[in-house]
């Protein structure tokens, strides 16, 4: 199950379309018509097969997914109950992501299931409409496009922007070779770090990972959700470098003030944290 309840409903209504007779052998056929073949062990039924094609993504990467996800797609570009069936087996191989992306575009006064219905319409409008001829990971390119969709149609419900859209999620691909096994990841550092960059919060260039990294996210929500000051953001982002502190002693600030410095920023994190979490 990919979680609560619009996921959780697009998950039973998975299961029902896995149930009707022929759709296994139909969405079989076209991929061994694209040169994806599956045994008959392995995907005995939908369901299964989608199993078998993440597995199988999991051990040889990209080129893989990318192959039969370009089958289905074709597919899914048509007219017709065939087409249907095509695109849902590529929404419900990209929930994990959508369920991710969904959490990341919460801001106060958004409920989870609104924005996850959001999420999911571009995500379908995406797989209905991918143009075959794009370049890089399949799987990246449509969660950046759905995630420029979803922000749009977030920001026209809201006077506040859920994810200002930037130039470098316009181009074809991810920058670099997106992971294979988590396009997601790929598709929302990209946006985060361009948003980081603009914030002020890290340098250009600079890919902040670890506890810094979840930092770094938790200050790009903060001030996208009015819930704490840009410049307070900067200074917070600035403390959490390495070598930070011994900057500030260098610079005159004493072991005492540094530590006051700090319980004041565990402090006013620790408030936003909860919002984060109570949002999510």
């Amino acid at each position: 199950m990919t979680g609560p309840r619009i996921f959780e409903s697009l998950d039973a209504e998975w299961a029902l379309a896995c149930a009707e007779s022929g759709r296994a052998e139909m969405v079989l056929g076209w991929l061994q018509e694209g040169g994806v073949v599956l045994s008959s062990e392995r995907a005995a039924g939908l369901q299964e097969a989608l199993a078998e094609l993440e597995r199988r993504d999991r051990a040889q990467g990209r080129a893989h997914s990318d192959r039969w996800m370009r089958v289905l797609l074709e597919r899914a570009a048509g007219e017709g109950a065939g087409a249907q069936v095509a695109a849902r087996v590529v929404v419900q191989a990209m929930l994990p992501g959508a369920v991710r992306m969904t959490q990341r575009l919460l801001r106060a006064g958004r409920d989870f299931d609104e924005t996850g219905q959001v999420v999911v319409a571009c995500l379908y409008q995406v797989v209905r409409r991918y143009p075959l001829g794009r370049k890089g990971g399949v799987a990246a390119n449509l969660l950046l496009e759905t995630l420029h969709l979803a922000s749009r149609e977030l920001q026209a419900d809201t006077e506040t922007d859920a994810l200002p859209w930037h130039p470098v999620l316009e181009s074809a691909a991810v920058p670099g070779e997106p992971a294979a096994d988590d396009p997601a990841e790929t598709a929302w550092q990209t946006a985060l770090g361009q948003q980081a960059v603009e914030a002020g919060l890290i340098s250009a260039g600079e890919i902040p990972d670890g506890a810094r990294g979840e930092l770094v996210e938790l200050l790009v929500w903060a001030v996208a959700a009015g819930l704490l000051d840009a410049v307070r953001a900067r200074v917070i982002a600035d403390e959490s470098r390495a070598g930070a502190r011994e900057s500030a002693q260098r610079a005159g600030v004493s072991a005492i003030a540094w530590r006051q410095r700090r319980s004041r920023t565990v402090r006013q994190l620790r408030a936003v944290a909860d919002q984060w979490v109570q949002a999510a």
